[in-house]
Order: structure tokens, then sequence, then C-alpha cells
């Protein structure tokens, strides 16, 4: 009888995804959406390659409002070559509501769509019996695996959950605790909904519970790898292997650009810092920090023209301030009393935005003392 199944695990990759609300320009965003129907098709080669014997998609494979026939048919030809089992939970993304993408056409006999009832579906030559439940809405507020066991019957027993692990209460996507997992009684419960892949509950140097994460990170809040799990599932949880198969990954670095007095030596300082494998392929959001020259502006446009080639999009955070010493000033000279009452306001403000304002103020009214004229703003 056979104690160990091959289960690859993914979910999350949000397939139609517009990415209108990213920054990215109108080709980049198309771009990267037809990325994420290829890093799909990279899992369907891996599932093959790395010969798991079954796919597991944890939710949210389709964003509703967005996705194509076209993509959801592609997706489902994908998933019929694989010539194994496919198992899906619908998630708040995807749900079975009307119009869901999963009533857009016939899918092959190999996937399995779980329903809006906790169902289960056996495979006699694994010894194996999945769980699993999809949102009929966009909404689950209730968990229903609260009562939900599986039966001890000696086959391994994995369970599907699209939900909010030890989330607060009132959380609306199938909120559930590390309590009400082990209560089920399944060897490994296959996560989806939160888009950092995270192993939950191990024990024994096995696996029992875990996110695989976004299949091909969003947006910069999904920093570092993506990708998926490859499971040896086994009695009291699994062995896994991690597979980054994402095709970008976003990042975010800390420049520090003290003492800076032109934009060469900022653009010099960003390009140390970005990592060579990540040059020209990621995704970074670079925020300078440090206390330039009083006299020295940020042109961010130009900054952003120089620093283009190394990433596929780049954002430039201006954290910079201006460093100026008050003590430089006579006190009783126009300057100082402009420099001190400035200050002293900048020591009592606590929001972020307005102290950019006073900075920039105190910055632009010393060049109009100094030069009489601020000749670039």
């Amino acid at each position: 009888m056979r104690n160990v199944v091959r289960v690859m695990q993914a979910g999350d990759l949000h397939l139609g995804t517009p990415f209108s609300g990213s920054g990215f320009p109108v080709e980049k965003a198309r771009r990267r959406r037809r990325e994420l129907l290829g890093t799909f098709r990279r899992l369907c080669q891996a599932v093959v390659e790395r010969q798991a014997e079954i796919l597991l998609l944890t939710g949210d494979l389709f964003e509703a409002d967005w996705v194509t026939e076209a993509e959801v048919a592609e997706v489902r030809q994908q998933l019929a070559a694989l010539k194994r089992p496919v198992l899906i939970t619908p998630g708040n993304h995807d749900s079975l509501q009307p119009g869901s993408p999963y009533f857009f056409g016939e899918w092959p006999e190999n996937v399995h769509i779980f329903g809006p009832e906790v169902g289960a579906i056996s495979f006699a030559e694994w010894n194996l019996t999945v769980h699993g439940v999809g949102y009929a809405g966009r909404w689950l507020r209730d968990n229903p695996y609260r009562d939900y066991r599986v039966p001890k019957d000696g086959r391994l027993h994995i369970v599907i959950v699209h939900g909010s692990f030890d989330a607060p209460e009132g959380t609306p996507y199938l909120p559930i605790t590390a309590a009400e997992v082990r209560a089920i009684g399944a060897d490994y419960a296959a996560f989806g909904h939160y888009h950092q892949p995270n192993v939950l509950l191990d024990a024994a140097g096995l696996m029992q519970a875990a996110y695989a994460g976004s299949l091909e990170p969003l947006g910069y809040d999904e920093q570092g790898e993506h990708g998926a799990f490859l499971l040896e599932v086994t009695s009291g949880g699994a062995r896994a292997e991690w597979l980054p198969l994402a095709q970008r990954a976003y990042q975010k670095l800390d420049v520090e650009v003290g003492g800076a007095t032109s934009l060469q030596e900022i653009a010099a300082a960003v390009e140390r810092a970005v990592p060579e494998a990540s040059k020209g392929r990621d995704l970074l959001e670079v925020t300078l920090l440090g206390g330039v020259e009083p006299s020295f502006l940020l042109d961010r446009e130009d900054l952003l023209d120089r620093l283009q080639h190394l990433a596929f999009h780049l954002r430039v955070v201006d954290g910079t301030h201006p460093d100026i010493d008050g003590g430089a000033y006579a006190a009783h000279s126009a300057q100082g009393r402009y420099v001190a009452k400035l200050r002293k306001r900048l020591e009592n403000e606590t929001d972020a935005d307005k102290r950019r304002l006073l900075e920039r103020a105190l910055q632009l009214g010393l060049l109009a003392y100094e030069r009489g004229k601020v000749v670039n703003t």
C-alpha cells in the first residue's frame, strides 16, 4: 500500500489581472498580464518534469472580473495535457457565482472543481483522499471545516483551505485557527489566499500546513521569491521542496545618498545597490535616504530616465532631507530667522507628508535668499 504521494501545490495566480492600478505604462501592464499565463505554463511544465502525481490549485486561479474566455480555454487545455488529477478550490476572486470562469466551458475529466459544500475525492492508487470547498460568493465568513473531520481509515488525507489563518475576528475570507486546522485530522493542509509563502504548522520534521503564496507576485507588498511547493505527503505531514517559478520579483531597496550634490552621484549609488541578478528583470522601488546639500533639488524624472535600465519597472521615493546646519546662519539675518522658524515647525510635525512639504519649503526658501531665484523646482 502506498504511504507517500507527490503533490504540487500552487495558487493565487489571479489570471486576467489588468494591473490597472500598478502605475505601469499600458504596454507593461499588458505584458505582465501575459506573463501570468506564461508562469502558469511553467507550473504545468514543472508538474511533468518533477513527476508530481497530483496538482492542487488552492484558489484565486482567476481574476473573474477581467479574465477572458481565451485565457480560461488555454488553462483548460494545459490542465488536460497533464493527464493526471488536478484539484481546484475556487476562492474569493474566482468564486462559483454566476459568470464565474469555471462556467465558461467544459472542463477536462482530470480536473475536479470543489463546490460550495465541503467535499472529498479519493484516489485508490495513492491511498489518498483530498477534501475541499469552493467559495459560493465573494465572502465566506464562517469556517466550513469547523466541525469537519476526516475519517480514521488508514488513508492519507489532504485538505485544501482558501482562507485566513489565525486572522482577526470578522475576517470575511474563511477564518480558521491553528487548533481548527489540527482538529480536522488531515495529514496536510494546503492553504491559499495569502500571497507570501509561509509554513504554518510543522512537527517531527514534516510540514503540516502552508501557504505556497501567489505563483507570480502582483505588487510591491509581495517581495521575495514566488513559486510552488513540490510535496511528498506522508502520514503526519509532508516533506517539501520549494520551486521558484515566477518570472520576476518585486524588490524594495533603501539607498543611502547622504551628502550627494548631483544626480550623477545618486544614480551611481542606486546602481551599486541593485543586485546584478535582478538588473533589467525585476520591479524595483528605491527609497533614497539621507541628508543632501540644501542647494540640490532632486529631479525625479531625470533620475528615472537614467536608471530605467536597472528594472522592468522602477519607482523612486525621495526620502532625503536637506542637510541644514541652523547654526551656520546668523540668528538676526533673514536666512537665520527663516531657518529657525521652519526647523521649529519640523520639530513639532509628525505627519510625514507635511514634513516633506516643510523640508521642500526650507530648501526653496534658502535658494531664493541666497541666489535671488530658484532655477529648478
